[in-house]
């Protein structure tokens, strides 16, 4: 595609992603408002928590001013729970569009088009949704979205297969990341290429096994809990559409219940506001919202709880024998089965403590007043505690997956016994 042509579909395209992404929410809230709502209340309302819910899924803060609820006082508190699901939809649209753009001789402008479009939007749904009781914050609601945006953009354009493509097809910009990366490679020499390819793969596979554990554990405890889990919604009160809309704020939160869950399976666990905490030696809830996936929580002390400790033991096993492969090199190059085990042993373990703590800090946040300014998990602890486990056992296997290369016995026959 010429220049101007990538321009413009890439601009068109960041407006329809905009456009599915806000309607995800105002579509049900509009059909509710048309339906159940009274004549007093206006439909703009449906529009701006829209709009609130959709900036909130690029990580901007929503304020809420200080408000009164019958008799009951609100104080102002700030809303920065990220809701991951949410989130993940719009990454994924925005990186699968980048994908398309990767066959553009330059990829200038459809990430010039693409931002510059959805920065436009985003100031000007902003500015049209703010009010004095519920506003987005005014500076990080024009910075956050389009840099979200921008990063998958870019991410999708540079990584996409280009099968059957030409060396003349790559873009400039890709073949100049390509270069710069294999210059990189070269700097960072025997480590980079030896220990911390194959760490990476490995330390992501132990993220990787403790999610999909928690996500099953999750969808177990839902099946087991539905009895709760119904009380809980009939408790609500709330219509069809009333329950549909709960239904899909909770699908929208549900990936950061799945990284709580993995917390709670290295024993760090989580808290559902302060002075509360969820963990495998036992669950202390004071009051909580009602909502109905808490229902599938666990209560009291647990007796088989620590048992949830072997998965991260687990995984780190699994993963360091898995990527034995990938060794061979940091093989041929260690003389001794010590330093090789515990250089490789304890870079996987860094790569999966860095990785968990980021999403423990990504899924966690203010989630309403009081009590409730602190939902997830402590993202340093899980790191540590990440770290202690991951280390020991990877060291250890370690000692199997990178143990130097036995020497080659006629090569050294030779070396010692020249032909004269």
């Amino acid at each position: 595609m010429k220049r101007r042509l990538t321009f413009v579909v890439a601009a068109v395209q960041a407006l329809l992603l905009i456009a599915v992404g806000l309607g995800i929410t105002l579509a049900p809230l509009t059909i509710s408002w048309l339906i159940e709502n009274d004549a007093s209340t206006p439909w703009s309302v449906s529009y701006q928590a829209s709009v609130d819910v959709w900036l909130a899924a690029h990580g901007v803060p929503i304020l809420f001013a200080a408000s009164k609820f019958a008799s009951l006082s609100v104080p102002a508190f700030t809303f920065s729970f990220l809701p991951m699901g949410f989130a993940a939809f719009i990454a994924l649209a925005a990186f699968r569009l980048g994908r398309q753009l990767a066959y553009a001789q330059v990829l200038w402008p459809g990430w010039l088009g693409a931002t510059g479009a959805y920065a436009l939007v985003t100031a000007g749904l902003a500015s049209s949704a703010g009010n004095s009781a519920v506003a987005a914050d005014a500076w990080l609601s024009l910075v956050l979205p389009p840099a979200f945006f921008f990063v998958f953009l870019i991410v999708g354009s540079l990584t996409a297969p280009m099968i059957g493509a030409t060396a003349a097809d790559i873009s400039r910009e890709r073949a100049r990341i390509e270069i710069w990366v294999d210059q990189l490679r070269e700097r960072l020499g025997f480590g980079f290429r030896a220990i911390l390819l194959p760490a990476l793969r490995a330390g992501t596979g132990i993220v990787l096994i403790m999610l999909l554990v928690s996500a099953l554990a999750l969808s177990i405890l839902f099946a087991l809990n539905w009895i709760q889990i119904t009380q809980l919604y009939e408790s609500l009160q709330v219509s069809f559409l009333g329950g549909l809309l709960v239904t899909v704020g909770q699908l929208a939160t549900l990936p950061n219940l799945v990284i709580f869950g993995a917390s709670w399976l290295t024993g760090v666990g989580f808290s559902i506001g302060e002075g509360s905490h969820v963990s495998p030696l036992g669950t202390e809830l004071g009051p909580i919202p009602v909502v109905p996936m808490f229902g599938a929580l666990p209560v009291g002390q647990l007796g088989f709880g620590m048992v949830a400790l072997i998965v991260p033991l687990l995984a780190a096993f699994i993963a360091t024998i898995l990527v034995r492969g990938h060794l061979a090199e940091a093989r041929f190059q260690f003389a001794f089965a010590w330093s090789a085990a515990f250089s490789v042993g304890l870079t996987i373990a860094a790569v999966a403590a860095v990785e968990m703590a980021l999403l423990g800090a990504i899924a966690s946040g203010s989630a309403g007043p009081g009590r409730l300014h602190e939902v997830g998990v402590n993202p340093l602890m899980l790191g540590l505690v990440t770290f202690v486990e991951v280390a020991v056992v990877s060291v250890l296997t370690a000692f199997y997956s990178a143990k130097p290369d036995a020497p080659d016995q006629e090569l050294i026959s030779r070396v010692r016994r020249p032909n004269f």
